[in-house]
């Protein structure tokens, strides 16, 4: 009898160690959670009495983008630079917050429904791993729009709280942080903040998708002209310190590249405050030694990472405006919205991290930025990793 209670303990054991597996946390892109706004219309007046006090979505909620609600847009979505702190702050009675349980729901709460292929990512861990949503899937929205010290300190209390709970909920099984784009210096700044002996427990891979490591180039296109004008003109743009701190980084890009060339003036990465000057971006030029420092050396992860990003895809590395301010866009190679310069980054991450930790970066040609969450040979890829 004991005998037979034993064996069934020990199989048991053995179901639990074989269905037990590493957990898989995503982290996105830019622009792609979503945000509630709470708003006081006696303090905010330009609002609707409709929107008064009650959680509303924020972001994406096109009914905002409406012409009677588009000026409240405006205001709501925007920062205000207070000089006395040197930050940037939400307008008087305005509260946002991410969308409420995001972080503790399932894998597809609070992310952007148009993100290209993320359901199909989804689904594709349940039927190819058996991966259950809430238990060992999940991910973790931000605030796209910030990028200042203590803005990103919420971003890491609650990746590192899920890291934590999710870890034991798996009977101890080390996660697999899988980022995109913006994501991936979300992921970047997070590692740097953790001790050694932290990542070696809770971290199993880290697998960046088109990570935004050094900054992007085309950000510079969205402060000078704004991102799908007029829904949101780059005056609001230019009130949001994420634009000080995801512009390119002088460690990688240099002092020889030109990023924006003027009749007047030409600009690289060490150029960058003069250029918030010389455009009007007056506040994110207070800012920007503040920002630019927090990923300015690209320090290593020091975790095993796989760093896999779209090649050979017409992409813009440099901008030029001529007499009458019209902005021609410079064409080179990448994925479409990163050049190759910042998706390569982690290469040199070859000279700089640990030999205990596995560095891979591979390109997949002509898959575009957005196309590579969910696309078949990035997946298989992925498969690899997680099988290892």
């Amino acid at each position: 009898m004991i005998r037979k209670m034993v064996r069934c303990l020990v199989i048991l054991c053995l179901i639990v160690a074989i269905e037990a597996k590493s957990p898989i946390i995503f982290i996105p892109g830019s622009f792609c959670s979503l945000l509630e706004v709470r708003v006081n219309t006696t303090l905010q007046p330009i609002c609707p009495k409709s929107l008064d006090n009650q959680w509303t979505l924020l972001w994406l909620n096109v009914r905002l983008w409406e012409p009677e609600f588009l000026p409240c847009f405006h205001r709501i979505i925007q920062f205000v630079f207070n000089s006395s702190t040197n930050s940037f702050e939400n307008p008087i009675g305005v509260e946002v917050r991410l969308l409420k349980n995001s972080t503790t729901g399932s894998f597809l709460d609070g992310l952007l429904w148009e993100y290209v292929g993320l359901d199909k990512m989804f689904y594709h861990f349940i039927k190819t791993f058996n991966y259950t949503d809430k238990l060992n899937l999940h991910s973790v929205p931000y605030d796209f729009r910030r990028g200042t010290n203590e803005s990103l300190y919420e971003f890491i209390r609650n990746l590192k709280q899920l890291i934590e709970f999710t870890y034991n909920r798996n009977e101890n099984q080390s996660v697999h942080l899988i980022s995109h784009s913006t994501g991936g210096s979300m992921v970047l700044f997070f590692l740097s903040q953790q001790s050694q002996q932290w990542k070696d427990r809770f971290i199993q891979t880290w697998i960046s998708l088109s990570g935004n490591l050094a900054g992007e180039v085309d950000n510079f296109e969205d402060i000078l002209r704004g991102f799908v004008s007029p829904m949101i003109p780059k005056e609001i743009l230019q009130t949001w310190d994420f634009y000080a701190w995801r512009l390119p980084e002088p460690f990688v890009f240099g002092s020889k590249r030109l990023l924006i060339q003027t009749t007047r003036k030409n600009y690289t990465s060490f150029d960058i405050q003069q250029f918030f000057n010389d455009f009007n971006a007056t506040d994110l030029a207070q800012i920007y030694p503040q920002t630019s420092s927090i990923l300015g050396d690209l320090p290593a992860p020091n975790v095993d990472t796989y760093c896999f990003y779209g090649v050979n895809v017409s992409t813009p590395i440099a901008y030029r405006i001529d007499e009458k301010n019209r902005l021609e866009t410079i064409h080179g190679w990448g994925d479409g919205e990163q050049d190759d310069t910042t998706n390569m980054s982690c290469q040199l991450w070859n000279e700089t991290m640990s030999d205990k930790y596995r560095l891979i970066c591979k390109g997949f040609d002509r898959i575009s930025h957005t196309r590579l969450v969910g696309n078949d040979q990035v997946l298989n890829e992925i498969d690899r990793v997680i099988r290892e």
